[in-house]
C-alpha cells in the first residue's frame, strides 16, 4: 500500500513541488557568476555536493571504490541548486545543445527518454520539432510503461534515445542493449551512461542472490547488480551492432566542463548503428 501511494502521480507531484520550493528558498546563497547550469540557465557561484544520505551509505557499507575514482561523477558539484540537474544530465545537455541544430530538416525528431530526470526532460521538450516520449518500468509519471529488455516500439522507429544509469540495474543488460539497437533508426544515435571506475576494465556481477550490503560494497548502490568495467562495457555495446563515440574534455573543452560543473574525467558515450 505504501509503495503504491509513493508511486502515484499525486504523491510524485507533491514531492516535486515540495523539493522545488525548498530549492527556491535556498537558491540565493548559491547564485553567482562562476558557473552556469546549461539545463535551466541559472548563474551560480557553486553547485550542490552529493546528497548526505549517499555519503552515509557509502561509509556504512564500505564501497570498495573512492568517489574520486568514478568516471563522470562530480561529487562536490553534483546537482544544480535551482533545477536539480545532475552533472551527467548537464553533460548530456551541452551535447544535445551542440548537435540539435545539425540534425537536418525533419518533420519531427522522435526521442525516447528512459527513466527521465525532470529537469532534463523539461529542457529537451523545448527543442524545436521534438516528438518526446518518456518511458520507465516502474514510475507512474511517464508516458510509456517499458521493460528495457522487451521494448514495445517497432524496429528502427526511434531517432534518439537516452539511457543513463539504467543498465546497471538490469540483470540481462545484454538483452536490453540489443533492444536499444533494434529500435534505433540507421541514422539515429543514443546517449548511454553507466557507473564506471577509472582504470577498471572488467565487470563484476552478482552471482545468484546477493545482499544489500554486498551490492553497496561492490557496486556502489543497493539496487545495482554489477560494477561495469570500461573495456567490458564497450564490448557489450558493440555486440548488438553499436559503434561508440567516447566524448570527453578534448571534445567539449576544458572551459565548458568548468563552467557547467562537470568533472574533467567525464565521458559521454554516444552510440550509433555500426556501418
Amino acid at each position: 500500500m505504501v509503495a503504491a501511494i509513493k508511486n502515484s502521480v499525486p504523491y510524485i507531484t507533491f514531492r516535486r513541488y515540495h523539493k522545488a520550493l525548498r530549492r527556491l528558498v535556498n537558491l540565493p546563497r548559491y547564485l553567482g557568476s562562476v558557473h552556469r547550469c546549461p539545463v535551466c540557465g541559472v548563474g551560480l557561484r557553486a553547485f550542490k555536493p552529493m546528497w548526505k544520505s549517499y555519503r552515509r551509505d557509502v561509509e556504512r557499507f564500505g564501497y570498495i571504490h573512492r568517489h574520486s575514482e568514478l568516471e563522470t561523477f562530480n561529487f562536490e558539484d553534483m546537482t544544480c541548486p535551482k533545477c536539480d540537474a545532475t552533472d551527467r544530465q548537464r553533460l548530456m545537455t551541452i551535447y544535445l545543445d551542440k548537435v540539435w541544430p545539425t540534425l537536418g530538416a525533419k518533420d519531427r525528431t522522435r526521442l525516447i527518454h528512459f527513466a527521465p530526470g525532470l529537469s532534463l526532460s523539461r529542457k529537451i521538450k523545448r527543442y524545436p520539432s521534438i516528438n518526446y516520449r518518456s518511458a520507465d518500468l516502474a514510475r507512474a509519471d511517464v508516458q510509456d510503461y517499458i521493460d528495457l529488455t522487451d521494448v514495445r516500439y517497432p524496429d528502427e522507429s526511434v531517432d534518439i534515445f537516452i539511457c543513463s544509469h539504467i543498465l546497471e540495474h538490469i540483470p540481462d543488460d545484454r538483452k536490453a542493449m540489443h533492444e536499444l539497437r533494434r529500435i534505433l533508426k540507421p541514422d539515429g544515435f543514443g546517449l548511454v551512461l553507466v557507473p564506471l571506475v577509472v582504470g577498471v576494465d572488467e565487470t563484476t556481477e552478482e552471482l545468484g542472490q546477493s545482499t544489500l550490503e554486498y551490492r553497496w560494497k561492490h557496486f556502489g548502490m543497493g539496487d545495482h547488480v554489477r560494477q561495469y568495467g570500461k573495456r567490458d562495457f564497450l564490448r557489450r555495446l558493440t555486440e548488438p551492432g553499436f559503434a561508440i563515440e567516447q566524448l570527453g574534455i578534448d571534445y567539449f573543452g576544458r572551459e565548458p566542463f568548468r563552467l557547467h560543473g562537470i568533472a574533467e574525467n567525464s565521458v559521454l558515450y554516444v552510440v550509433r548503428p555500426a556501418a
